[in-house]
């Protein structure tokens, strides 16, 4: 029975932090999958040949002092610079689950009762602002604030057991926070605050604690400051600071419910006055918070609150921070505790209506968090399986180029889900090779371009539920198509009307063979048909057209396809070749052009069906005369393929 009771105790204590552990877990299992995206893959090689100490002293490539976050990450590449990215995953929902589980406890020997704590630890794990943090894998974010959290709880068993073991293993824990990331050096005055809250009511007493052991904490983040303020660093992202778009994108952080809530409204507001309302609902919220909890609470939020902003304000420029909703992530600790706030009634004796306010703010806050996750999660998804199934065609061909063409750079949530910032994934920006990204994954890899034609598939990405951008600006087809020549295939991405993406195959161009194989039909002195496959893949029916140039065609003249059934026109899917991507007035003489097409008729009966293709003007609506090898003309000059069963 008494291990009953202790069994049924240990519950009750810990089954909080059991479920905060299996949220967290839940919210960010998936991201182990997502691969590696964003960033340059081999920054994870920074630092090779070189020891930790040799870390320690310089790093020259690096803007950034965070010495211990390039000697981890790289643990993470292996000898053939192969980077175990679900690892790097792995390590990101770990640093936020220590995180989330740690911050109650810091928070309760920071003043902050239980409930409070506790509340505020579960809007930090639904945190809007954890999605990017976490589920990308470079972010240091989680893992310095995870150090932080843990130097406080060891600096509250130092003054609890006056142990010196305690304030040795918060030294140096805070230290691996700084030295992780440089976030963690304004929480330092938490120290000071812990020293002055946690000793005996003696002004005396409490001025001899303020002047001893924290300082050792302020020593070490002065002398991480000096060395941070001296390496080297990329022009255009630190020390550009107190910029009005950066001040108004994290106040509207601080209230994000509102924000979220008014960003239909606000979305087109200006920016000064974007932080005037902003800055009312902050004081607002304070205010409330001092009403619900007591002065000192306030202030420690609006401290720890201030101590994760006023340096992104003070130091990053806006082009840097709109793009980076994980750098609110140690102030949405802050932010978490000021609505948490807010919430207490419903554990306090307050009259009903109080209750069922805070319960009503605390289910809204929870939902927005789920329901931002879940767009999260699902725009994450999306583009890192189409970077993986890009990775397997660059894989698949090692010793080949590779010509991709509308492929995303960056995906945004659409409409955005806040006025200010960019809310979505940067998944492969152009200035990186994709096969950078192949390389770190599979070890090998086909070389790669990206253009961009903004007319094919615009209509498709108009309906599409995402804003995209993609890799590189916009380009004729007499580019493409010498794009395309230096190509050994080319490949086209497909925004699909539900949100999926899809990377097709659509041919490829190459010099002709002076003795080429007999053509199956020439039109006129321009072209001629070479060969006509039908095959099948995942994609359905497949239909491969070899066609030969030997002369320019017009602009306006494109293939036609054409469905037909027992001598009956059924239905047609003209267009240009390469999925649209190269008019056929684009290509060169002496050149021969593989087009790849999937036989897709939506509207048609399952049943069996003759295919017949041929050239003609849209302008004009004329057709090309198509002659047989004899010399006989085809009827109607269409060229008759072969037999497709559309199922």
């Amino acid at each position: 029975m008494s291990a009953l009771r202790v069994s049924s105790t240990g519950l009750r204590r810990f089954g909080f932090y059991f479920f905060l552990a299996a949220l967290v877990l839940a919210l960010y299992g998936p991201s182990l999958n997502f691969g590696l995206m964003w960033d340059d893959p081999r920054w994870y090689q920074q630092g090779a040949g070189q020891s930790l100490g040799q870390l320690f002293i310089s790093l020259p490539s690096y803007q950034f002092y965070r010495p211990l976050a390039i000697w981890l990450n790289r643990q993470m590449v292996s000898s053939t610079g192969v980077v175990n990215a679900p690892l790097a995953h792995a390590i990101q929902i770990a640093g936020h689950l220590i995180a989330v589980l740690a911050c109650a406890p810091a928070w309760r020997a920071l003043g902050i009762k239980t409930n409070h704590a506790r509340l505020a630890a579960l809007l930090f794990a639904l945190s809007p602002f954890a999605y990017q943090a976490v589920a990308w894998q470079a972010p240091q974010q989680p893992l310095a604030v995870m150090w932080g959290l843990l130097s406080i709880v060891a600096a509250h068993q130092f003054l609890e057991r006056r142990q010196a073991r305690w304030l040795a293993l918060s030294l140096l824990t805070y230290s691996a926070a700084l030295l992780f990331q440089e976030s963690a050096a304004p929480l330092v005055f938490v120290f000071f605050w812990l020293a002055w809250i946690r000793n005996p009511v003696s002004l005396r007493n409490r001025v001899s604690m303020w002047v001893s052991w924290p300082l050792l904490h302020l020593a070490l983040a002065v002398i991480y400051l000096l060395i941070w303020l001296n390496v080297p660093r990329t022009g255009n992202v630190t020390g550009a600071g107190f910029q009005p778009n950066v001040l108004g994108y994290l106040l509207q952080g601080v209230v994000f419910p509102f924000a979220a809530l008014t960003a239909p409204l606000l979305r087109e507001t200006p920016i000064l006055h974007l932080i005037w309302i902003y800055a009312g609902a902050t004081l607002f919220l304070a205010l409330g918070l001092w009403k619900q909890t007591t002065r000192r609470v306030t202030l420690f939020t609006l401290l720890w609150i201030g101590a994760g902003l006023v340096p992104i304000y003070a130091g990053l420029a806006w082009a840097y921070v709109e793009v980076g909703s994980r750098l609110l992530y140690p102030a949405s600790l802050g932010i978490a505790l000021l609505w948490a706030g807010w919430m207490t009634p419903l554990f306090d004796s307050q009259p009903g209506w109080a209750r069922l306010t805070s319960g009503a703010l605390l289910v809204s806050v929870l939902g927005l968090g789920l329901f931002q996750w879940s767009q999260f999660q699902q725009l994450y998804q999306r583009g890192t399986q189409h970077l993986a199934r890009t990775l397997d065609a660059l894989r698949a061909s090692p010793d080949q180029r590779l010509l991709f063409v509308n492929y995303p750079d960056r995906i945004e949530l659409y409409p955005p889900p806040y006025p200010l910032g960019v809310w979505g994934l940067t998944l492969a920006p152009v200035v990186q090779n994709l096969a950078d990204y192949a390389r770190a994954r599979d070890g090998q890899s086909a070389r790669d371009e990206s253009l961009s034609m903004f007319l094919v598939g615009a209509a498709e990405r108009e309906a599409w539920p995402y804003r995209v951008f993609m890799r590189g600006s916009d380009t004729a087809p007499t580019q493409v198509f010498d794009a395309a020549l230096d190509s050994d295939g080319v490949y086209l991405t497909d925004y699909r009307r539900g949100g999926d993406l899809r990377l097709r195959a659509v041919g490829a161009v190459g010099v002709a063979d002076s003795v080429g194989p007999p053509a199956l039909a020439s039109f006129g002195a321009a072209a001629e048909l070479v060969e006509a496959n039908i095959q099948f893949d995942e994609l359905g029916s497949i239909l491969q057209l070899t066609w030969r140039c030997h002369a320019p065609l017009r602009e306006g003249d494109t293939i036609f396809v054409h469905l037909w059934q027992n001598g009956i026109f059924v239905s047609a899917a003209d267009g240009d070749s390469l999925g649209g991507v190269l008019p056929v007035s684009a290509w060169q003489p002496g050149t021969h052009i593989v087009d790849i097409r999937p036989l897709h008729f939506p509207a048609v009966p399952p049943g069996r069906y003759e295919i017949r293709v041929g050239l003609y003007s849209q302008w004009e609506n004329v057709r090309y005369p198509a002659m047989s090898p004899t010399g006989a003309r085809f009827p109607d000059d269409e060229v008759p393929v072969g037999n497709v069963t559309l199922p």
